[in-house]
């Protein structure tokens, strides 16, 4: 089977690893760009291997997407034992007769099996023992970092890599750098916005999208004729969020439109793409149609309110009732708090919203709440008039 082939983006992986490795860069650095726009392809394909070759360091990545049922924290912590246990050859020599589930090296002596959060060997010594045993400091890469705040586990192992931080990079330290990666700004933008995180003000930038570059190296592998202009793929790749998947979809079914002239190449693509987008929208409303009233207005309000949405509070309630009404008809009755908290978790369930553990709600897709905050401006009337109908209801009860 032909390996399947990658756009490489090694200048920008180059100076993403410079500012990782700065001085800047050892309290942590946080990227972010939406998914589905290569952000794990180019940290695989294109940033590890340069921090191997330029920097020599021994690179850890956990993804917390890979198994998003598996707790977050333990995922982190599976992953440097799983480095650790690359040098098993060098730690069984190194255990001698301290027993095979223990090993010394540079003078400090633990249990492999006993690594984890709140357990007897912290992070922070397990790192250096990562360190000693590779001989080279040690970068930690957790992809969907944002995961780490649906459990405790999750939020303690953050904690822990700053107490890795700041031991490792110390005067004495064997040298420690964390890159953080989320594909929702909001969400990532907690880890170093509240200044209860572990990594509070650490940097946090936006990972460039896919250009010209991209589309034009993409263009050029294609092996039929006529194809579009580089100029409609770019305005097209805007339509799509930057996202390749949609644009290889479209290419794949012009592939085989024998019919298309080189003058009119352009508008059939350009018209396939507005297409093939209406549809994923309309599969999207779909689903979010087929959801109960109350599960519906829940995340119609969490659409209008972003980031201050407050699931409990007394306007979010009258507002449910209104979403309600405005789409039933029927008058709602009493939501009790219970109610919330069930269609919430059916939601997040459902893979429509994402919990922080502390309680903050947001839709997991980016793509997604812009189409329900379109959803919501195209029903203000008809909810203002619910809203009135219900309160004139009540008045004359």
């Amino acid at each position: 089977m032909q390996r399947t082939e990658v756009f490489h983006r090694e200048e920008l992986a180059k100076r993403l690893a410079d500012d990782l490795m700065s001085e800047e860069g050892a309290s942590g650095l946080f990227i972010t760009g939406p998914r589905r726009t290569g952000k794990s392809t180019f940290i695989r394909e294109d940033l590890i291997p340069v921090l191997k070759k330029k920097y020599a360091s021994e690179v850890v990545y956990a993804d917390l997407w890979e198994d998003r049922a598996a707790n977050p924290g333990d995922v982190i912590v599976s992953a440097i034992k799983a480095q650790l246990l690359q040098y098993d050859g060098f730690i069984l020599k190194a255990a001698g007769g301290v027993g095979l589930d223990r090993f010394k090296v540079g003078g400090l002596e633990m249990s492999l099996d006993n690594i984890g959060i709140g357990k007897g060997e912290t992070l922070s010594k397990a790192l250096t023992m990562l360190a000693a045993a590779s001989k080279k400091p040690v970068t930690l890469i957790i992809d969907e970092a944002q995961q780490t705040q649906v459990t405790e586990e999750g939020r303690q192992a953050l904690y822990a890599l700053k107490a890795a931080r700041d031991s490792m990079n110390s005067t004495a330290g064997a040298g420690f750098r964390l890159l953080a990666t989320g594909s929702n700004s909001d969400k990532l933008a907690s880890l170093v916005e509240d200044k209860d995180q572990a990594f509070y003000q650490a940097p946090l930038m936006p990972l460039p999208t896919l250009g010209k570059d991209y589309l034009q190296w993409f263009r050029n592998k294609q092996n039929f004729e006529p194809k579009p202009s580089i100029e409609a793929m770019i305005e097209a790749f805007d339509h799509c969020n930057h996202r390749p998947e949609p644009l290889r979809a479209v290419f794949k079914a012009l592939k085989y439109k024998t019919d298309v002239t080189p003058e009119d190449i352009d508008e059939v693509f350009m018209s396939m793409v507005a297409s093939s987008l209406a549809s994923a929208k309309a599969n999207f409303l779909q689903q979010v149609n087929g959801l109960n009233p109350l599960d519906l207005a829940a995340l119609k309000v969490m659409a209008r309110d972003d980031k201050k949405f407050s699931p409990y509070s007394k306007t979010s309630f009258a507002d449910y009732k209104a979403f309600i009404f405005a789409q039933t008809g029927e008058m709602p009755e009493a939501i009790p708090q219970s109610s919330v908290q069930q269609a919430l978790e059916r939601l997040r369930g459902e893979k429509f919203v994402w919990r922080a553990g502390r309680g903050a709600y947001l839709i997991e897709d980016t793509q997604h709440a812009v189409w329900m905050k379109e959803v919501v401006e195209q029903s203000v009337d008809d909810v203002d008039r619910a809203r009135r109908e219900i309160n004139a209801r009540v008045a004359t009860s």
